[in-house]
């Protein structure tokens, strides 16, 4: 159907529906309706031949996704202590996973197929202390903790949002990985500047970044200018790609003071509430080659 044919249509439409309910809008009001409805899908058929159908529904998903982050949260952990036993962190992935395709909920971790590389990068480096900006309901926490081999080995993470950070801890409780992995609610820049306070820890050996994503670079000078990070840290940022991180991803590309590897993902869709996102990723894995005087 043209347009000229969907206008047409509409005034017929329009005429029988005024009818119908014993109104009657004169023809320059219906005029202006069709004319905004013109433009909506002159609108929705520019996003989807451009390809940026995906980027603007995220624009218009973001506030309303910010708002469900905490509810959303504690609905995974309620979720995992009811499908799994306590004290098996593996089973408690599982039940993550599982709890997004069962409910139909947008979730905002990690997930299984990036958190493979975790694993991987966990196990290859194994260091003895992690911190992470983000910590959402705990999942990479859990994730990252249970591989630590050191005897000191700790998982630290930062989560502005007190709510995230109770079912974090809860969630970490009933892994049985206390002694592993801790949560402080805070702040990422307060966490990094009270960072040697708060651990008694000198150094980050290993660095993963996954919270709002406009301050990822912000918090990563910061990490730079606090001393904390050492020649051979590692710092892993996800979302390069969705929703994107441009001006960090330019940054650590760029630096002489990383190596960058770009990870790409292709992620399926997990449930019909993700059907209509983009379905590729990239996590950069940076390597910091210390400040200019080490």
């Amino acid at each position: 159907m043209t347009i000229n044919e969907l206008l047409d249509k509409f005034f017929s439409t329009s005429a029988a529906f005024q009818t119908s309910i014993g109104i009657s809008l004169d023809s320059g009001t219906v005029l202006v309706v069709a004319g905004l409805l013109n433009l909506v899908l002159a609108l929705v058929l520019y996003l989807v031949l451009s390809g940026k159908v995906g980027k603007f529904f995220i624009a218009i998903a973001v506030p309303f996704v910010q708002a469900s982050v905490p509810r959303v949260a504690r609905n995974a952990v309620r979720y995992i202590k009811e499908h799994c036993e306590a004290g098996n962190p593996d089973l408690a992935l599982k039940a993550a996973e599982a709890f997004v395709t069962s409910t139909s909920s947008m979730v905002m971790h990690v997930g299984d197929k990036k958190g493979e590389l975790l694993d991987q990068l966990i196990a290859r480096e194994n260091p003895e202390t992690v911190l992470e900006l983000g910590a959402y309901f705990g999942y990479s926490a859990v994730r990252m903790s249970r591989l630590l081999k050191k005897r000191e080995g700790k998982v630290y993470s930062l989560e502005l949002n007190p709510a995230c950070a109770d079912v974090s801890r809860e969630l970490i409780q009933f892994c049985h990985l206390e002694k592993s992995a801790e949560v402080f609610t805070c702040a990422a820049a307060e966490g990094i500047e009270q960072f040697r306070d708060r651990t008694g820890r000198d150094a980050v050996d290993f660095v993963f970044i996954d919270h709002w994503k406009d301050a990822y670079l912000s918090d990563l000078k910061r990490l730079e200018a606090s001393g904390l990070m050492h020649k051979g840290t590692v710092v892993v940022a996800d979302n390069m790609l969705r929703p994107g991180v441009p001006d960090y991803l330019e940054y650590v590309s760029k630096s002489p003071h990383y190596v960058t590897t770009l990870h790409p993902f292709v992620l399926g869709s997990r449930n019909w509430l993700e059907s209509w996102r983009i379905n590729e990723d990239a996590m950069a894995v940076s390597v910091y080659q210390g400040a200019e005087n080490e």
